[in-house]
């Protein structure tokens, strides 16, 4: 491991979350790091079983919940979180203007707290723009090893174009790190499906349209040296350095099953050819479009159509973006984790696609305004935007919400706590009466 490091000021304390918004440093004399506990806010808390939203900062919401459920009793697969870019931007859902060293220490020990909770296949995803991207990758070198690094993602964010600017700046960068390292790690990521456009049918075979790709392999292999007869009686060696895909013996079966194709009316090189069904996935890019991954403004106009009273939220992503991320890094009924909830795109996209979430949000205005109101949409079936159509997301499930107090400062108050769990109960109540109806 390198022994090249970032500095900054009071790295050595730990940064914890004082009160609503606030944070607080923490040192060896201020005594242990416990759990304030955890409030459960549904009729019951939280256990390996169910989804989770917990209203708190990510530190405390892991620590209570170790000390009081299960929830966290199967490992983690995927962490994906979206935390402030620390860019000064005038939002009011969270603070966006962080001295370097408050946010450095903020994104550490918020990852730190993850480790232990991480499968053996585990993936972290960090959603930044460029004002902090660099930092926060050497902030993950420390945390997981220079090793566990994969990739940086290059999420197109929008398609408009800034005249002002002296570039106009479009993207976001997604660092995705694994702790068992990227060589161990792609052997349990998922493949992307590849679409089935290119598909044609050149000799009108009744199993339908085909793709093909060519009967040769690099390398010298003496059985897979032998002279193949084209239709037009041209008779082909393998080219130089290389030998043809199969041996002899499985190349007659192919011919006989009409599975080998010659190009140029039968002359050319033999080409073996492949049906939908035995397409192999693609490998995914590291740049990722606009259509395929969607827009900042797509994620806008899906909340004002959720919320079209409410001031939209400042800084969502859309669910085509999640749905490409979750769909890499785990599979159905796998826990993903998202410790900046925002908005709740990744715990809505994680229910779409039948996976378990534990969602954590601090801003308590948020979680009211629209984290709670969109995860009530999606189990009742009201939220058919997003990848609604792709994931056939009908409605279904249910989720516990719970309160994670910070260690330091002043909690919510039992005004807001009422608040919230008023709201909850009556999503929950209407959902009742949509299923008796």
């Amino acid at each position: 491991m390198s022994d090249i490091r970032l500095h900054w000021d009071n790295k050595d304390l730990t940064l914890r979350a004082a009160g609503a918004l606030a944070y607080t440093w923490v040192g060896p004399n201020d005594g242990e790091l416990k759990s304030a506990g955890l409030m459960g806010l549904s009729q019951q808390l939280p256990s390996r079983r169910s989804n989770t939203l917990v209203v708190g900062d990510g530190i405390d919401a892991l620590l209570a919940l170790d000390g009081t459920s299960d929830t966290l009793a199967d490992k983690v697969r995927l962490v994906y979180i979206d935390p402030p870019f620390n860019t000064s931007a005038d939002v009011h859902c969270y603070n966006d203007a962080m001295d370097r060293s408050m946010w450095l220490s903020m994104l550490r020990d918020r990852l730190v707290a993850l480790r232990p909770h991480l499968s053996a296949d585990a993936s972290v995803w960090v959603h930044l723009d460029d004002s902090e991207v660099h930092r926060a990758r050497l902030v993950m070198d420390e945390v997981f090893g220079e090793q566990a690094f994969v990739s940086s993602v290059i999420w197109q964010k929008k398609d408009t174009r800034d005249s002002r600017a002296a570039f106009s700046n479009n993207h976001d960068t997604i660092l995705v790190y694994a702790p068992s390292g990227p060589r161990k790690w792609k052997v349990s990521r998922n493949l992307l499906a590849q679409g089935t456009a290119h598909l044609d049918n050149k000799d009108n075979d009744p199993r339908g349209p085909w793709s093909d790709a060519p009967f040769t392999a690099p390398g010298f292999r003496a059985a897979q040296q032998y002279p193949i007869t084209t239709p037009s009686g041209k008779v082909l060696k393998p080219p130089r350095g290389r030998s043809w895909y199969a041996t002899e013996a499985t190349y007659l079966n192919l011919l006989a099953d009409d599975r080998i194709w010659f190009p140029k009316n039968g002359s050319g090189s033999p080409r073996i050819k492949l049906f939908s069904e035995q397409l192999r996935g693609l490998v995914p890019f590291t740049v990722w479009g606009t259509s395929e991954t969607g827009t900042n403004d797509n994620a806008k106009r899906h909340l004002m159509t959720l919320f079209p009273d409410k001031q939209v939220f400042d800084t969502p992503k859309p669910e085509e973006l999640l749905e490409r991320i979750i769909h890499i890094a785990s599979k159905p009924g796998e826990l993903i984790v998202d410790l900046f909830g925002g908005s709740g795109t990744t715990a809505a996209v994680a229910h779409k696609m039948r996976r378990r979430w534990l969602l954590v949000e601090r801003n308590v205005q948020t979680v009211y305004d629209f984290t709670l109101p969109r995860l009530h949409a999606v189990i009742n079936g009201a939220d058919t935007a997003g990848v609604s159509g792709v994931t056939n997301w009908k409605g279904g499930g249910s989720f516990e919400i719970a309160y994670a107090p910070p260690s330091f400062g002043e909690p919510l108050s039992k005004k807001e706590l009422s608040r919230v769990k008023a709201l909850h109960e009556q999503f929950n109540d209407c959902e009742a009466l949509l299923v008796a109806s």
